[in-house]
């Protein structure tokens, strides 16, 4: 079996993981109450929902450009923002064909001799967004217990969360502790692998990044404000479709959502974030229809305001294929 029959296969059956998820999510849903819950909806509300889609955008952008200043690359922002918006509409476009973090790392790899430290600045880039979304519910989580909310009503978001931190910190005291490489024997396995100037000048970046603390904090502080202005966005857009749903719940679960749909198991997290949505918020007096119609707007205002990134599709140069960048990601010279 060849790798493109392989890799048709793999997108073949996401794309059936992905329909199974829709039919889940819809198959119980009222379609009468869901054209009231979108017919009725306030419109007013709804467009400040769709501003505050387009702001996290932007402070991807800056977060980005930050970790690649730490690493001495210098990329205007401008460039950055341009970039930023290409991946957001591409991976709404054409979701699981290319993604918005190969493109970075692509672009960058094309405009530095630091090859190795522009592909982890968008790795360290993507860690930052995933923290910043297990703190967020988190802190509310916090607050809700430290008010009267018994831990075994938030069992399972404290689980979601607490495993995503749990994991992240395990992997920063790996890549940051030459002790702990030690004596897990990690240095004799990465001594054995392909490509050893390449996995060298990789562990060099991610440990300036350990060097340089502050800068990782600042990123992740970024990204805190964009994440909460995404979630506010989010809650503006289902208090205008369905407002019995409690502001609570979509800073518990709105991020673990994402959090769930960035496992790629379906295009786009097609399906994935519908389904969630359905699990999560179907509860008590919200029907289906109400949580599907939330659904639907987190999914379409983003796409929405990702469309300057069709701009930047149509009058940028133009893009060699994903298989064409993963192939000279991977072949690339070592750093100067």
């Amino acid at each position: 079996m060849t790798r493109h029959v392989r890799k048709a296969l793999v997108y073949l059956l996401k794309l059936v993981v992905a329909a199974a998820l829709l039919w889940w999510a819809f198959h119980d849903v009222q379609w009468s109450r869901l054209g009231e819950r979108l017919l009725g909806a306030n419109w007013p509300l709804l467009a400040l929902a769709t501003a505050g889609f387009l702001l996290p955008v932007f402070t991807m952008a800056v977060r980005w450009w930050y970790l690649l200043r730490a690493q001495q690359i210098r990329i205007p922002l401008p460039e950055t923002i341009r970039l930023t918006f290409l991946g957001q509409f591409l991976g709404f476009v054409v979701p699981g064909m290319v993604s918005g973090d190969l493109i970075k790392a692509w672009y960058a790899f094309q405009h530095t001799d630091r090859k190795a430290a522009a592909v982890v600045s968008v790795f360290v880039d993507r860690a930052a967004g995933l923290a910043a979304f297990a703190i967020v519910p988190a802190l509310v989580m916090a607050v809700m217990v430290a008010m009267g909310t018994p831990l075994g009503e938030l069992a399972l978001p404290a689980t979601i969360v607490a495993v995503v931190l749990a994991g992240l910190v395990v992997a920063a005291a790996v890549l940051l502790s030459r002790r702990l490489r030690k004596a897990l024997r990690l240095d004799w396995i990465i001594a054995r692998l392909p490509l050893q100037q390449q996995v060298k000048l990789t562990g060099e970046a991610v440990r300036l990044y350990g060097r340089r603390w502050p800068v990782v904090a600042g990123a992740l502080g970024i990204t805190f404000v964009g994440q909460a202005i995404f979630v506010t966005a989010v809650m503006m857009a289902g208090e205008a479709l369905a407002p019995q749903i409690p502001w609570h719940r979509y800073y518990i679960y709105v991020p673990l959502i994402y959090i769930i749909a960035a496992v790629p198991i379906s295009p786009g997290g097609i399906g994935v974030i519908e389904a969630c949505f359905v699990k999560f918020f179907a509860v008590g007096a919200v029907t289906d229809a109400d949580a599907i119609a939330v659904a639907l707007a987190a999914r379409v205002l983003p796409m929405l305001c990702s469309l300057p990134g069709l701009i930047v599709a149509v009058t940028g140069a133009k893009l060699p294929k994903a298989e064409q960048m993963q192939a000279e990601i991977g072949a690339g010279t070592p750093d100067a």
